[in-house]
């Protein structure tokens, strides 16, 4: 059966998925691999493109910029006030005096904001972050981004693949973790069934128990929708789908005839 038949019946079939239980490793690794570039990458391309809106909007704004100094993950600058400019309905907002906070930026609908600590992009309610502390072991100023961005426009066509790719390997690095957790919670939930499940096949069974919270999370990214408490809803539903899964293993054969002959309603002759 191959990686593509598979997700058709991880998308509806417990019973189909408790059989995968006997496949090698390789296939479930393949088919983390193949999940995971169906839901990340639009995403990745989501950022790419909102990292692409930023760099666009601090160029056009760039001469209107106080100067300043982004160092140890915190911007600084000599602005008494936050600048803010409003085009078209973008915003675009910077402010290294602190006097704006990250949830003041929900208040518009499509805006880019280069903060103390931060960088927010909400592009039609949708919101992602970029924290400085990520880049903080380089310093930068006024002056290396317009020099950086008279050479940016050349590098941009290799660099947003690249970080396409470093968006999937990461987001896949992180599957495979979780999917490792999963099993081990696969763990208390084989002896509460009483199915008979080696750690490794539960393992594979996590890989495809996976697969509805993860396509759900990244189409909900691809229309912009957030989802309340969507930790909580992603583990809920990966545990009870490999509840439901592991329930498909057949029980063993001696605890079946141990049930059958505790049972009063059973015949005996």
């Amino acid at each position: 059966m191959n990686v593509f038949k598979q997700l058709y019946y991880s998308l509806f079939s417990p019973n189909m998925m408790a059989r995968f239980r006997f496949q090698k490793l390789g296939k479930p690794i393949l088919y983390v691999f193949l999940l995971m570039f169906l839901s990340s990458v639009p995403v990745g391309i989501m950022t790419a493109l909102s990292f692409t809106n930023a760099y666009e909007d601090l160029k056009t704004h760039i001469s209107d910029l106080p100067e300043f100094t982004l160092e140890d993950g915190s911007l600084t600058s000599e602005q008494s006030e936050p600048l803010i400019r409003q085009n078209d309905g973008n915003t675009f907002i910077f402010d290294a005096t602190d006097q704006t906070n990250p949830d003041d930026v929900d208040q518009y609908d499509s805006v880019i904001a280069f903060l103390k600590d931060r960088i927010i992009v909400v592009d039609s309610g949708a919101r992602q972050e970029f924290n400085y502390s990520n880049f903080s072991s380089m310093t930068f100023t006024k002056q290396d981004v317009n020099e950086l961005s008279n050479n940016l426009d050349n590098l941009l066509p290799i660099f947003i693949p690249l970080l396409i790719f470093v968006i999937y390997l990461f987001q896949t690095g992180l599957k495979f973790i979780g999917v490792t957790v999963l099993a081990t919670i696969g763990l208390l939930l084989r002896s509460i069934t009483g199915r008979k499940a080696s750690y490794k096949q539960l393992w594979v069974l996590s890989v495809y128990s996976v697969t509805i919270p993860t396509l759900f999370f990244a189409i909900m990214a691809l229309i912009k929708t957030a989802v309340p408490l969507g930790f909580l809803l992603y583990w809920m539903v990966a545990i009870m789908l490999l509840y439901l899964t592991i329930k498909e293993i057949p029980l063993p054969k001696k605890r079946v005839t141990n049930e059958r002959a505790n049972d009063p309603t059973e015949e005996k002759f």
